[in-house]
């Protein structure tokens, strides 16, 4: 594949969405390819069938590869799921040069001390994320390099997988006839697509709510401090809409969608809506008020979760920009003030940062969008002028 295009792969337990882009010389990127198709395969964000998984990937691999006139060969890929761990760790090593400055080696050295975890069998690392530097003490640092002192600390937050999981989506990718290019969390990188630098250092919390999965993240001073993956998602509202009015999943679907609400002031009037019954039954009238009561309680549900974990962070305090919320369920009428609600945080709708197209801007394609951010910074982290000082500071840069 040509080294100025970048493919990004969000494989989704509702939908699977490419996005084929071409870095652009003086900057930034152009989408040139778009393909999105309904996720087979997954459940809560996991693969439990390659097969089924490899065909929904490929059927949206080639929309994405006739859309753009080209073929592609490898994907940026995203990762959730209930089998994400977060953990903080710290490194520490001692500056070995006689002039006792910083060097961009020692930088890596205490990242890599840093990286030392005992894991499980079947854990693996798929990111090592900076919090901040520490020089004989003295915290809050960003860039230690050229600094003198004679002791290096770093703080980082780690995030680990399930290896078989990970295996499971290279397989499917594979299957397709396609290469992963690497994994990257779905929080990381639906963050790098929404949210904004002066939200990251002042402290905000984004959720990604998606079919399976409710994806969770907080960040302070432009650095993750805390990740979760709640094992509940838009999927479980059509569920309940799906049990509690007696119709198909596919027809629960449909009424999320075009009546579908968070709360009861989010709409006025007294409408009723039709119902089509299982199997032939006949179809049938409910006021809209009953659908909303449905959708409610599970809304809540997913916010009181998310705000019990944050909670238990330590850091409800100290997210001083509030939250942003992301994903497709985020487009659900009323979501934002009843998240206000049950957090108690001022509250947006996370839209992706990006200029053409405009409908890319919408929540659904957050996680592709930043998909492609990830792939252009680590390209360019890779490549800056093959030295390992340009490396590493272009890495501090983007992590803070």
């Amino acid at each position: 594949m040509k080294r100025e295009l970048l493919v990004g792969l969000d494989i989704g337990t509702t939908k699977v969405c490419v996005l084929v882009a071409r870095v652009k010389k003086e900057g930034g990127f152009e989408v040139i390819g778009v393909g999105r198709v309904p996720s087979q395969g997954l459940s809560k964000g996991m693969v439990i069938n390659i097969e089924r998984t490899s065909q929904a990937v490929k059927r949206a691999m080639r929309k994405a590869e006739f859309d753009a006139a080209l073929k592609v060969r490898k994907a940026w890929v995203s990762i959730a799921g209930n089998h994400i761990q977060g953990q903080d760790n710290r490194g520490l090593v001692k500056i070995e040069n006689e002039e006792e400055v910083i060097l961009d080696k020692d930088v890596e050295r205490v990242l890599e001390d840093a990286s030392r975890l005992v894991l499980p069998p079947g854990r693996e690392i798929i990111h090592v994320l900076p919090q901040e530097f520490l020089v004989d003490g003295q915290g809050e640092i960003r860039d230690p390099i050229g600094m003198r002192g004679r002791r290096l600390e770093a703080k980082v937050h780690i995030v680990t997988a399930s290896s078989a999981h990970r295996g499971n989506i290279e397989d499917s990718l594979r299957r397709a006839g396609y290469e992963s290019e690497g994994v990257v969390l779905q929080s990381l990188a639906s963050g790098m697509a929404t949210l904004f630098p002066e939200e990251q250092d002042l402290g905000v919390v984004l959720l990604d709510i998606g079919g399976g999965t409710t994806d969770l993240a907080i960040f302070l001073k432009e650095g993750i401090r805390f990740t979760r993956v709640l094992a509940v998602g838009g999927n479980h509202i059509t569920n309940d809409i799906a049990v509690g009015l007696r119709t198909t999943r596919a027809n629960a679907e449909k009424i999320k969608l075009r009546y579908g609400a968070a709360s009861m002031g989010s709409f006025e009037g007294e409408e009723e809506i039709e119902v089509e019954g299982i199997a032939g039954r006949g179809s049938y009238k409910i006021k809209r008020e009953e659908l909303v009561n449905i959708i409610e309680m599970r809304v809540e549900e997913i916010f009181e979760l998310a705000d019990r974990e944050i909670r238990k962070s330590g850091y409800k305090d100290l997210i001083t920009a509030g939250a942003v919320l992301t994903g497709g369920c985020s487009l659900l009428k009323g979501i934002k003030e009843k998240a206000e609600q049950k957090l108690g945080l001022p509250v947006r709708i996370g839209y992706s940062r990006i200029g053409q197209p405009p409908q890319l801007r919408s929540p659904i394609y957050a996680t592709a969008v930043g998909l492609i951010l990830y792939g252009i910074r680590e390209r360019e982290r890779l490549t800056s002028k093959d030295k390992l000082g340009v490396r590493i500071k272009e890495w501090l840069k983007d992590f803070f």
